[in-house]
């Protein structure tokens, strides 16, 4: 699997901690945004060293084969992170599976990115990595999410109740797939 990837005016990039800054930033900027559909943060999150560790974590994650986070950008915008990917739980074997999560920008929603994103990043995991499931959990209420997974072909398998805690609730969320034929 290569580090980075293009196709029209877009690049899908897998970053390291030199690249902590402008991650940092994207995270920062949008973390009211991000912060209701995610996990509650250590108190450090937002800093430049937690960042670096994170993104450390991420590489190496890449490295062996369980974990990969591409961040998106554009040719017209390219210092600034329009969105990002990522694919955790990898397995292989007769159970050649994932879960990914994305997010975009706040400030690029509603522009196909997201949809952009994810069929590019889908195209990648199945024919490099051979994966042949990936499952996407998603809020009930995030109706942006549940209709960009639809467009792209993932069928709902119900609800994963009690999935996750969010703000100290343990919430519900909708479970979609994506199978690769």
């Amino acid at each position: 699997m290569k580090l980075e990837y293009h196709k029209d005016n877009l690049t899908l990039r897998i970053l390291n901690e030199r690249d902590a800054i402008q991650v940092l930033d994207f995270y920062a900027r949008n973390a009211e945004y991000f912060d209701c559909y995610e996990t509650e943060k250590p108190d450090n999150f937002y800093t430049l060293d937690f960042i670096e560790n994170l993104l450390n974590a991420e590489y190496n994650g890449f490295l062996h084969g369980k974990y990969v986070r591409m961040f998106l950008f554009d040719d017209q915008y390219p210092d600034e992170i329009i969105g990002c990917v990522s694919f955790s739980d990898i397995r292989g074997g007769a159970m050649t599976s994932c879960a990914t999560g994305y997010k975009i920008d706040k400030k690029y929603q509603c522009q196909g990115y997201a949809k952009k994103m994810l069929a590019m990043a889908l195209g990648i995991m199945i024919m490099e990595r051979g994966m042949h499931r990936i499952e996407a959990y998603i809020c009930p209420d995030n109706t942006p999410s549940i209709a960009l997974v639809q467009k792209l072909g993932f069928i709902s398998e119900g609800t994963a109740y009690s999935y996750v805690q969010l703000n100290g609730i343990w919430q519900d969320h909708l479970r979609y797939v994506y199978i690769a034929i």
